[in-house]
């Protein structure tokens, strides 16, 4: 068929770019606070695509802090920890999330947190949960797999932090799992109210090398 004058291609419109944290986080810390904190901070361009910074303390219980991200991509937060603390910070828009990253709480920049069996040791650092109904319950699946060439002696696995909506079914640690070894975690989900619901899920690893692995669990109720 002929295309007369006017036809045209509609370009096919780009996907929204992922939001991404990158370069150097900053510690410093606030000593005029009541309680342990420390004020993170990143320069222009750390946090791209994105309109906020969201941080955990791994080692508390306090809630996650939030912070908007400048028009020139930095930000500034702050959290309640301790030198040594490990925090988990990811950068925001919306319904979209970076990849995690995991960073050792100090003054000056922040070092990533070391990961013994980086090479061997295999766990999603989220879980992405159902929407549910408010009242309903769903399920998910969280697979652990390793490679090592030793048994991996898994001593716990449980929430950071109280979260009557989510719920570890039955954990089966402490478990020793034999080398190639897999095994499923089970999450369920019951939200009480409409809104979106989160926390962080840890791994504890004794053998063969101490380690631990942060699993953020997120979910949202629905009427």
């Amino acid at each position: 068929m002929a295309c007369v004058a006017g036809c045209g291609v509609n370009p096919v419109p780009e996907p929204p770019a992922a939001p991404a944290l990158v370069g150097e986080v900053i510690g410093a810390y606030c000593d005029a606070c009541d309680d342990p904190a420390i004020e993170l901070a990143g320069g222009p361009g750390s946090a791209r695509d994105a309109d906020a910074v969201w941080a955990v303390n791994l080692d508390g219980t306090a809630p996650p802090a939030v912070a908007e991200v400048g028009a020139d991509g930095s930000f500034v937060l702050s959290l309640e920890a301790s030198p040594g603390d490990e925090v988990r910070l990811q950068a925001r828009r919306g319904e979209r999330r970076s990849a995690p990253v995991d960073r050792v709480v100090a003054v000056g920049v922040l070092e990533s947190a070391p990961r013994p069996l980086a090479d061997c040791l295999r766990v999603a650092p989220e879980l992405a949960l159902s929407d549910t109904a408010v009242g309903e319950a769903s399920t998910g699946v969280l697979r652990i797999e390793h490679g090592c060439g030793a048994p991996l002696a898994i001593d716990a696995i449980a929430l950071r932090a109280p979260a009557e909506e989510l719920v570890v079914q039955g954990t089966p640690a402490p478990v020793v799992l034999d080398p190639g070894e897999p095994i499923e975690v089970l999450v369920a989900f019951r939200p009480r109210a409409s809104g979106a619901r989160e926390e962080v899920l840890l791994l504890e690893v004794s053998s063969p090398a101490a380690t631990r692995r942060a699993v953020t669990l997120f979910g949202r109720g629905v009427p």
